[in-house]
């Protein structure tokens, strides 16, 4: 089937911040004493807040999720402030989307809140046909709720669909909903068993609109 939709990711996607998350869980793990704070980053990025809630119970069942999530929007939130990074060639891509007839969609595990401000704050909230956020579903990802329901919302068979994701979790909602993935890593590289699940790989986000 043609491609008549991409559906993006946010963090570590089209905005670069996996960087200031990582900084923000390791600042909030410094205060708290929690132990392999980079082996939890890398299992939840890209997911939900009720996702990492039930990864941290079984993994960290002697220290308080609650004690521990003020602490590290606190720092995330502190560290943006002086603005949101985004990736190189994003609005490049999103103008040449737009230009050329594609539907463009966000699946995007980060609260709309959080999602509005960064979007206003980067001049990206107009290119964007529908927004799906974490607190939009109920099973985030890997689950693929979140992409089938930006699908809906866009009018198209999941089919007719690019998913483009940094994170192994994003990668499998993708695939979980019928769409072809694109994985540009950021800060976690794709397995064995990822890099076979993909439509393509890329480096950067340019090297979207040859694969097109």
């Amino acid at each position: 089937m043609s491609i008549r939709a991409i559906i993006f990711d946010k963090d570590g996607t089209l905005h670069d911040t996996e960087k200031v998350y990582l900084q923000a869980w390791k600042a909030a793990a410094a205060e708290l004493n929690v132990p392999d704070i980079e082996s939890t980053v890398r299992d939840c990025t890209g997911t939900t807040i009720p996702y990492i809630a039930e990864y941290w119970a079984k993994k960290y069942p002697d220290i308080s999720f609650e004690d521990y999530l003020p602490r590290r929007q606190y720092h995330y939130f502190r560290i943006l402030e002086t603005g949101v990074p985004v990736k190189k060639g994003a609005h490049e891509l999103l103008t040449y989307l737009k230009a050329h007839g594609y539907k463009i969609g966000m699946a995007t595990s980060t609260p709309w809140d959080t999602v509005k401000d960064h979007l206003e704050r980067t001049d990206m909230m107009g290119y964007f046909d529908t927004i799906v956020t974490g607190d939009m579903i109920e099973h985030g990802k890997p689950a693929p709720d979140i992409y089938l329901l930006a699908a809906e919302r866009l009018g198209v068979d999941p089919a007719e669909c690019i998913g483009v994701e940094d994170s192994p979790s994003g990668v499998r909602a993708i695939c979980a909903a019928g769409m072809r993935a694109v994985m540009i890593p950021d800060l976690i590289q794709p397995t064995e068993e990822i890099e076979g699940m993909l439509w393509k790989k890329c480096e950067r986000l340019a090297e979207i609109v040859p694969i097109l």
